[in-house]
């Protein structure tokens, strides 16, 4: 289902639909980007490969951009709960967004970018719960082994891929027309959110439409279509779990702060967030070639065109010594 092709995710390669005109980017730590998926499907926006899958099949096209969803199993449904099975779709035009947990860099140039983020202490700390009820790890390995333990094949640890990840986002928007929603700010205000996001996207709903999006982009939506997945045998473990803005100032004690340290300092003061708790010193910026030879490498650059790599490269470089 997944194709790791690196250049898979170009195209849409859907009739109909051209190219990509806007990236909605979100790292691969629990963020909360797929409510705002669900919510642009509502809203009648084609999610054309979601996050790197190949859904196409899943597709049956009935002419003049109209699509019924025909997978019959709704395994989808925990993440994106508009997907039912016969469930027909009249797609607009624009816009076309790719969802992507990407490298900035790693397709080519569109006109406009979302950046989904979420605090990064919760970020990690949910990716923890769900890497544990999903037995990706031991159930009784501890947050901060968890943080420490490389990320996949990448010459790094969980909790500085993530600090990375948006650092050189951080550096490719400030050439980019961007906006940045926040996981905190779509639950304290999911319609004003969505508001924001789709006037940054040019697309036009009314307000009951808009009303009706978010209804059914629920979190409890989804949570309740995971549990009728799960007693039928679709899927085996629950995926979502029931967090909230800022759970990282109840649920940390000093090791997990320890844990996260100062990594995310000058992250937090760029996206809003509370300051960093840990009591740690700001670690210092240092360009080692090498390392950033073996991100590159980690990252598949070396099957991207020439133009593309050599800007990830200098997108690498200027995060490793930005603020």
């Amino acid at each position: 289902m997944f194709d790791t092709r690196t250049q898979f995710h170009e195209y849409p390669d859907v009739e109909g639909f051209a190219r990509y005109d806007v990236e909605i980017a979100s790292s691969e730590m629990p963020s909360g980007a797929s409510w705002l998926a669900n919510c642009l499907l509502e809203l009648d926006v084609a999610l054309w490969k979601p996050w790197g899958a190949d859904l196409r099949e899943d597709w049956q096209s009935l002419g003049e951009r109209r699509f019924r969803y025909v997978r019959s199993d709704e395994a989808w449904r925990r993440l994106l709960p508009s997907l039912e099975a016969g469930r027909e779709f009249q797609f607009r035009a624009t816009p076309v967004p790719r969802m992507t947990h990407a490298w900035p860099g790693t397709y080519g140039p569109v006109a406009r970018t979302i950046l989904f983020v979420r605090d990064p202490r919760d970020a990690l700390h949910s990716l923890w719960h769900r890497a544990r009820r999903i037995k990706l790890v031991p159930a009784d390995e501890s947050f901060e082994r968890f943080l420490a333990d490389p990320w996949f094949h990448y010459p790094v640890s969980r909790a500085d891929y993530l600090a990375f990840w948006l650092r050189v986002w951080r550096v490719a928007l400030a050439g980019r027309e961007h906006l940045i929603v926040r996981y905190e700010d779509y639950r304290r205000d999911a319609l004003g959110t969505l508001q924001r996001a789709t006037a940054f996207l040019g697309l036009t709903a009314t307000p009951a439409q808009l009303q009706a999006a978010v209804a059914a982009s629920d979190y409890q939506v989804a949570r309740e279509a995971e549990a009728r997945l799960i007693d039928a045998g679709t899927v085996d473990a629950v995926f979502n779990r029931a967090g909230c803005a800022e759970e990282w100032r109840r649920a940390f004690d000093p090791d997990m702060h320890r844990a996260v340290g100062s990594r995310f300092a000058a992250l937090y003061d760029w996206l809003g967030y509370a300051p960093d708790a840990s009591g740690q010193a700001r670690p210092g910026k240092v360009v080692d070639p090498a390392w950033i030879d073996s991100m590159l490498v980690a990252a598949q650059a070396d099957q991207w065109p020439d133009d593309q790599r050599a800007r990830l490269r200098c997108y690498f470089t200027a995060a490793c010594t930005g603020p």
